[in-house]
């Protein structure tokens, strides 16, 4: 086992350690709750495709998981789009028939 000191209150540390023992700071990045199954899940509902970044610095998650999220997160998005084009034709189809109509 190789000596470590943790980067910000330089104490000896254990490479297998995820947290400093002396001032809490996180270790290894891409380890906390955000970067598990549940926080990528969470973080797709509110961000959609946005979250990719966080999928791929995982650390938590196997590879073949990031390229579901992935595939998934791309579809959710190109749905998205989709959906926000037809209700945008729909309004436009929408006033266009009211003009006529003479509303």
């Amino acid at each position: 086992m190789s000596e470590m000191h943790c980067p910000k209150c330089r104490l000896l540390i254990e490479d297998t350690d995820n947290f400093c023992r002396y001032c809490g700071r996180r270790l290894k990045a891409g380890s906390g709750f955000i970067y598990s199954h549940a926080g990528i899940i969470l973080l797709m509902l509110i961000a959609g495709p946005f979250a990719l970044p966080w999928v791929w610095m995982s650390k938590r998650i196997s590879r073949a998981s990031k390229i579901i999220y992935s595939i998934l997160m791309l579809l959710m998005g190109y749905y998205l789009v989709v959906s926000c084009i037809r209700i945008y034709q729909l309004t436009f189809d929408m006033m266009q028939s009211m003009t006529t109509i003479g509303f």
